[in-house]
């Protein structure tokens, strides 16, 4: 274990040391380490209960650390722009993707009983904050563009996990019933509205007394980017007590504390920005290592299949159809439905499954499609991104 964790620190330091030249070549942070946890595959890295379950708190962490960062860089004249479109993505695109996704599965996998393809559709329906910094670094690409995307990928996982919750639930258990719907409903009502208030008073309180202690000289400077780590553990397990899903108070909180604290915050971001990298270094080396060979190896014609048609299509109809109405011109639209990368969250969702929900005839083939698509979607989504601006017609920043 200690050679491998040696190993493991000098991929990352060689990495943070030449990251620009890296970049230059189109080259992004989870494509290195998902293809160094491949190569590395030892008895240190075999799959099991305990590395899943380590895992899972490791891409927990990491998700929570990168959606708070990310939100708050959405400031009130932010919102304003992205409002509509984000909106709609969530509301609309969101629901329509895992729709799509049944219908996919219902095809191409046959003989999948109905709530184990929904609970693969979820699944792969949430994209991932984490992979889209890339795009979020890309100033080719205008900024309300850039602000959507990362708001829509910061709430889209927390809302798409009571629907895996949920379909987890009747795989495992086979529900029948007019109860179904409604059950659905108390739990993304409970899940996200909790979520949302938590997020939301929590990090209007701590921006309120963040103002109050620097205001009066009563915080030691030295512990101001402490005290943000703490506040995000305070809010993710805050939302957790009471019921609310934790992803999405986390990310609203980002966007409470931004909009409440006076001055700058760009020192929290930029700490919780370096912890997040760091930590999600290591979780892409995990999910390389842990999930991708048992995923390459028992990967199927129709898994690879959804997997493709789940990128290619199932996403951008999806996102397609919910900007119809708004003002996202044709290009944008087809950006969007693009850079929905599937990553952390895909996976994390996909680990805690597992861990958590005995019963699911089929939890081998959908953990496998679902690595798979994070596989594969770090790859191309990865190499897209550089040249993001001149595939969707962008014009000059600022245009």
């Amino acid at each position: 274990m200690h050679d491998l964790l040696f190993y493991i620190a000098v991929a990352m330091l060689l990495y943070c040391l030449f990251s620009a030249r890296i970049g230059a070549w189109g080259l992004t942070m989870p494509m290195i380490f998902v293809t160094l946890g491949v190569i590395s595959g030892t008895e240190d890295t075999a799959l099991t209960v305990e590395a899943a379950s380590s895992f899972h708190l490791l891409a927990e962490v990491t998700l929570a650390l990168v959606l708070f960062a990310d939100a708050t860089l959405l400031h009130r004249d932010s919102l304003g722009r992205i409002g509509a479109r984000t909106s709609r993505m969530l509301l609309i695109g969101l629901p329509l993707a895992i729709l799509l996704g049944v219908g996919v599965g219902l095809v191409l996998l046959p003989g999948w009983p109905l709530w184990e393809l929904c609970l693969l559709a979820a699944l792969l329906a949430p994209t991932d904050a984490a992979l889209g910094q890339s795009i979020q670094a890309e100033e080719r690409i205008p900024r309300p563009l850039r602000d959507a995307l990362n708001a829509e990928s910061g709430l889209n996982d927390g809302l798409a996990l009571p629907f895996v919750i949920f379909f987890a639930g009747l795989a495992a258990e086979g529900s029948h019933g007019a109860e179904t719907g409604e059950r659905l409903v108390v739990l993304l009502a409970t899940q996200i509205g909790l979520g949302v208030a938590v997020g939301l008073a929590g990090g209007m309180l701590i921006g309120g007394l963040r103002n109050f202690v620097i205001g009066r000289g009563l915080m030691d400077e030295d512990l101001r980017q402490v005290a943000t780590l703490l506040m995000v553990g305070v809010i993710f397990f805050g939302a957790e007590h009471f019921g609310g899903n934790a992803f999405v108070a986390v990310f609203v909180s980002g966007m409470a504390y931004a909009n409440t604290a006076r001055g700058s915050v760009s020192h929290a971001r930029h700490f919780l920005e370096g912890d997040g990298r760091f930590l999600t270094m290591l979780s892409f080396f995990f999910i390389g290592a842990l999930f991708v060979p048992i995923a390459l190896e028992h990967l199927t014609a129709g898994g690879l299949l959804v997997v493709a048609l789940s990128l290619l299509v199932v996403r951008p109809v999806a996102i397609w159809l919910s900007l119809l109405g708004t003002d996202a011109a044709p290009n944008e639209r087809l950006f969007f439905g693009w850079f929905g990368p599937r990553g952390l969250a895909t996976a994390l969702f996909a680990v805690f499954v597992v861990l958590d929900f005995e019963g699911v005839e089929r939890m081998g083939g959908i953990l496998v499609i679902a690595i798979s698509a994070v596989l594969v979607s770090i790859f191309v989504h990865g190499f897209t991104a550089k040249y993001a601006s001149e595939l969707f017609r962008f014009g000059p920043p600022g245009k």
